[in-house]
């Protein structure tokens, strides 16, 4: 039997990759996991943030650790970047789990994200090293994607996450209805964080999937 498949753990804005260390843990000896700096957020560096160059860099960080495929798990904007590697180089993903996630913003949702990053208290941001500014610029380019034309390349097993309390699950259990091979799931009692929320029943769900995608 050969190793198991990597996973790739993506970060949002505004968090570190720290944000998945109970997943880090959880994982354990089972098989490999990163959690790398999403291109364009890493502190002190100014690299432009663009979904694609984020996808390359995801893509370059498999190659450099000698990974043919691996797993991607990501929350909103690493979500969003797992999407775009997955339809970039599908034979590279082997699995996607993503909340936080949409096949095309609604501006509605986004202006209610723009207020509400306005509102965040600046301490809140101090651990990422992130800026309000970082975060409406990450939002702005959330809202120029749209996947709807590229889903059907995405060839992997999905698994989209959301909170019963999230108001963007309607849009999670869309995107998973339009994916090839997507699943919804939804965890009660909390919100738009699940991973962070309830990293238990969060977990459950990641290793379920993980031990029951084909690997590649």
């Amino acid at each position: 039997m050969g190793a198991a498949t990597p996973v790739l753990l993506l970060h949002a804005a505004g968090r570190t990759p720290q944000m998945w260390q109970d997943q880090v843990e959880a994982i354990g000896m089972s098989r490999p996991a990163l959690a790398p700096w999403l291109r364009g957020l890493r502190p002190g560096r100014k690299d432009e943030l663009s979904l694609a160059d984020a996808a390359d860099e995801v893509l370059s960080t498999l190659d450099r650790n000698g990974i043919e495929a691996a797993h991607l798990v990501g929350h909103q904007l690493g979500a969003m970047v797992a999407l775009q590697v997955a339809a970039t180089e599908p034979t590279m993903v082997a699995g996607l789990v993503l909340s936080g996630a949409v096949v095309a913003p609604s501006s509605m949702a986004m202006g209610l994200q723009r207020m509400v990053i306005r509102l965040l208290p600046n301490k809140s941001l101090a651990e990422s090293g992130a800026t309000k500014a970082d975060l409406l610029r990450a939002l702005d380019l959330i809202a120029t994607a749209d996947f709807g034309k590229n889903l059907d390349r995405i060839t992997a097993p999905a698994l989209i996450i959301a909170g019963s309390g999230d108001p963007g699950r309607s849009a999670a259990q869309v995107l998973a209805d339009r994916l090839p091979h997507g699943r919804y799931a939804e965890i009660a009692g909390v919100g738009s964080d699940p991973s962070l929320e309830a990293p238990a029943a969060y977990n459950q769900l990641l290793m379920e999937f993980l031990s029951s995608s084909s690997a590649r």
